[in-house]
């Protein structure tokens, strides 16, 4: 099930965003600060998903009152929000001095990182962003990376949009690869070794394209201990990353060869 970001509060969102929860003026401070409280819905939507978390299982993982949660966040509309800008906040940035193409290729591989460490997050929907500042500080450094490389400015934005949708398609793949034994009841040896003669029996002959391609190794993946399926997730994560960047370098003006020195008379 998808979920939407920004059906909460909008002015309360903002500010626990970038300001995080207001000290009281008067009376004992709070027991329990922000990140705390984010790090434990994280972890909890890590291990039940975000649809099993609700305030209430939250401020009993806390050991607090659910009427004592509602004093630091509203609801669960605004806490989704925090808690997608708490986990973009622990991704590493680009290095300005790496490369555009290095510094798009490493967002894009802490991306899938975060995908498999937090799968709920392919059920926010990225048709309505999170307007944090980790959000926003990570997508200030991804422009950074193509703009001034000749492209117009729409370019660039679509340029990183491409890279971001492309890492977050490909993730959804590696997440169920790797979720599958455990959502199933069955390892992909298992799985395959039920179908892989039945198949065969039905198959033999009748596609010789697909027949050649097989022979010639076109469905094998690189040699790991992972489950085959998982594996070839990951092989095809790399080789689909390296064809938009490639399709990315081919927009991009070349920078200038510096002039030959002129040679002495």
């Amino acid at each position: 099930m998808v979920d939407y970001a920004g059906r909460g509060d909008a002015e309360r969102t903002m500010a626990l965003l970038w300001d995080g929860v207001p000290a009281p003026r008067r009376g004992p401070r709070p027991r329990l600060d922000l990140d705390r409280l984010l790090d434990t819905a994280v972890a909890e939507a890590d291990r039940a998903g975000p649809d099993a978390l609700s305030m209430r299982a939250l401020a009993q993982a806390l050991g607090i009152g659910t009427a004592s949660l509602y004093t630091y966040v509203p609801g669960k509309a605004e806490l989704l929000e925090l808690m997608v800008d708490r986990v973009v906040g622990a991704q590493p940035l680009p290095r300005p001095d790496a490369g555009w193409r290095a510094g798009l290729h490493d967002l894009a591989t802490a991306d899938l990182a975060a995908y498999r460490a937090h799968p709920w997050l392919l059920q926010v929907a990225t048709s309505r962003s999170v307007f944090g500042p980790h959000v926003i500080t990570r997508y200030e450094a991804a422009l950074a990376l193509l703009d001034g490389h000749g492209l117009p400015a729409a370019d660039v934005v679509r340029g990183v949009a491409a890279v971001e949708s492309y890492t977050r398609g490909a993730a959804a793949a590696v997440v169920e690869a790797e979720q599958a034994p455990a959502r199933t009841g069955s390892s992909d040896d298992d799985w395959w070794e039920q179908r892989a003669p039945l198949l065969d029996d039905r198959m033999r002959g009748r596609f010789p394209r697909l027949d050649a391609l097989d022979r010639a190794g076109g469905f094998a993946v690189s040699g790991t201990d992972l489950p085959y399926t998982l594996q070839r997730a990951l092989d095809r994560f790399t080789h689909g990353l390296d064809l938009v960047l490639d399709a990315l370098a081919a927009r991009l003006t070349p920078s200038p060869s510096p002039s030959p020195s002129p040679t002495p008379t």
